[in-house]
């Protein structure tokens, strides 16, 4: 019965993030770009708050994080010539906190999407190529940080080179946040 529950609610609200993406991406200029970011490792500084650190519960965690300054001054920036959607796997359960914290580093008003796990960024990126619509995806595609041993999903870093996109991966963001630190939020 359980295994049976969370099966409907993953594709309720895969369903629900699916639809309301459309909406978004129905009313676009095709000729606006459309920056596709992640947030976690990419805009917050979300690996060091896995190591340690107690938290009650995972929306406390999230509220702690930091924000990295220079992809924040980066969105900021591309957002007043762009459509700026933030695409994250985090549980469902957290949409509310995660819309919350990106208004308090001043991202308010950019979309979010919720997926259940990495691999499901893919469909959001098919979805804009498949529109014509120019991209810009930032995401560095990276996990297992708080064990000491980073690792890449080599899979989908391999797909996006298929892709007509262009993306800014681990490098490109280590770049972009190595002029400012974590700004703590």
């Amino acid at each position: 019965m359980k295994r049976l529950f969370k099966h409907l609610y993953f594709g309720i609200f895969n369903r629900v993030f699916k639809l309301k993406f459309d909406r978004i991406i129905g009313d676009l200029d095709p000729l606006v770009p459309v920056y596709l970011v992640d947030i976690d490792n990419t805009l917050a500084d979300t690996w060091p708050s896995l190591c340690g650190r107690v938290y009650g519960n995972e929306r406390d965690r999230y509220r702690s994080l930091s924000v990295f300054l220079g992809m924040r001054k980066l969105i900021v920036h591309q957002r007043t010539m762009a459509k700026v959607i933030f695409i994250s796997a985090r549980s469902y359960l957290n949409y509310q906190v995660t819309k919350r914290w990106l208004e308090s580093c001043g991202l308010g008003g950019c979309d979010l999407i919720l997926v259940a796990k990495a691999a499901d960024k893919m469909y959001y990126l098919k979805t804009l190529v498949s529109r014509e619509i120019t991209v810009v995806y930032i995401d560095d595609l990276s996990y297992n940080h708080e064990h000491g041993e980073l690792k890449l999903y080599h899979e989908m870093i391999l797909e996006l080179k298929d892709l007509p996109v262009t993306y800014l991966g681990l490098e490109e963001i280590e770049l972009i946040n190595s002029n400012c630190e974590p700004n703590r939020v």
